[in-house]
């Protein structure tokens, strides 16, 4: 279940939205994912870059619209668990293990990176897991995402702000 909060004024905290059914990953949630499962990460993680095949959906957050030369990368070395936009000569392999995020439908539509072994999170550690995000659903598990429906992670999109330091918290309850 996803369910999103915003901080009150004075403390504490408020439901935004209705739950919602959300997909984890395949081998569910562990605190050491590796490129070697399909789990999820377990923690709190900030969410700092959106991204899609579709055009930017209002989001504050910085968003790029995929193409064709857009993928993720998971291969062992500098570019591990980024984002690269390259057609040719590409300092990466062009296919597995990399995601090449414009043609993988319906999950990138829309999605949110989820700063978990990236230079955001602070360090990235080769082979412990890459290209963790918030995407829309196609009803299975994923390889270790998070994934709902696409009109809720598009009402998310829209109100997620940068200045509220948006976090995804992954976990039991």
């Amino acid at each position: 279940t996803l369910q999103a909060w915003t901080k009150a004024p004075g403390g504490g905290w408020l439901k935004y939205g209705a739950a919602v059914t959300a997909h984890v990953g395949a081998d569910g949630l562990s605190t050491a994912p590796s490129e070697f499962t399909s789990a999820s990460p377990i923690g709190s993680f900030t969410l700092t870059q959106a991204f899609g095949r579709y055009s930017d959906p209002g989001t504050t957050l910085p968003y790029f619209k995929t193409t064709p030369a857009d993928w993720w990368i998971s291969q062992a070395g500098p570019l591990y668990n980024t984002h690269q936009r390259c057609s040719s000569g590409c300092r990466f392999t062009r296919g597995s293990p990399n995601e090449h995020l414009y043609y993988e439908t319906p999950y990138y539509r829309y999605a949110v990176v989820i700063d978990y072994n990236t230079r955001n999170a602070g360090r990235v550690r080769q082979n412990g897991g890459s290209a963790f995000f918030l995407h829309v659903t196609d009803g299975q598990p994923t390889a270790g995402c998070v994934a709902i429906g696409q009109r809720k992670l598009v009402s998310l999109l829209r109100w997620l702000r940068p200045a509220a330091q948006p976090r995804i918290l992954i976990g039991t309850a």
